[in-house]
């Protein structure tokens, strides 16, 4: 639905902070009641211990609500009307002003399944977090590039968002061991391709070093969390301050740029 350019939409905000309390909310009800199965020792480079009782990794955990706060300070940027001047799908559109910003936080919740339980349900969680993102960031570059409405994003989107979560499943071995990393890295790339296509032969007009910045702080926190995982000489155990979780923080502010990236595009 097309939005004329007004000042304020209050119900971005209001839809987001009530699902931001719902699916964080669902989540501490299932940790409380054991709904994600018992504990596994799942061999994955987190470097932090297991602790006794319901949060496992409490770092790495709570490290997540850096999705949470982005998402919501996402929609509080669009109910306030800040960009209305710019002309693009965040701003003319409740569709894209309300997905996006509830995704964001979703990503929370859904990596805190797999750090504070550890289980094979937590890890598919923190799996289809990572799922979602490839999959809005692909669908989203497609629908700018060819102009299609939002019904043709969400094709895209949920088209690709399935065969990841196929790949999730599908024991096969095609760059990485994990075909679901597979599956994630190219949607990834797919993305950024048609992001270089719009700004170099569509010629959107936006302000780039939004999507510097966030392609840096991705950079800079997996460097610390690839010199921080288990094993390594920079790993401690038993500490609360994890490379990992500096991992989380630095993918939670990357989501906010690339939001500010998005946010300045101007149409005209």
């Amino acid at each position: 639905m097309t939005l004329p350019a007004n000042n304020q939409r209050p119900y971005i905000f209001t839809i987001a902070l009530c699902f931001a309390a719902f699916v964080t909310g669902l989540f501490f009800v299932a940790l409380y009641n054991h709904w994600f199965g018992a504990t596994t020792n799942l061999s994955i480079p987190f470097c932090e211990a297991a602790r006794p009782g319901l949060i496992k990794e409490p770092a790495n955990t709570w490290s997540n609500v850096g999705f949470i706060i982005s998402g919501l300070a996402i929609a509080w940027l669009l109910s306030t009307g800040r960009f209305a001047e710019k002309n693009n799908s965040f701003t003319r559109h409740k569709f894209y002003a309300v997905f996006y910003p509830c995704l964001i936080i979703f990503l929370g919740p859904g990596s805190m399944a797999m750090h504070a339980t550890k289980t094979h349900i937590g890890g598919f969680f923190d799996m289809l977090s990572m799922y979602l993102v490839a999959s809005f960031i692909t669908a989203y570059a497609i629908q700018r590039f060819y102009r299609l409405p939002w019904c043709g994003f969400t094709l895209i989107f949920f088209t690709a968002l399935a065969t990841c979560i196929w790949a999730n499943f599908t024991h096969c071995t095609i760059i990485f061991s994990f075909f679901g990393n597979t599956a994630f890295a190219f949607y990834i790339s797919v993305g950024i391709l048609f992001e270089i296509l719009n700004i170099y032969v569509s010629k959107r007009n936006h302000q780039n070093r939004w999507a510097y910045f966030a392609l840096a702080a991705l950079l800079v926190s997996f460097a610390i969390w690839n010199v921080s995982q288990t094993g390594d000489s920079l790993c401690n155990p038993d500490s609360l301050l994890q490379g990992h979780a500096i991992w989380h923080l630095g993918d939670a502010l990357s989501t906010f740029f690339l939001f500010r990236y998005y946010v300045s595009e101007d149409e005209g």
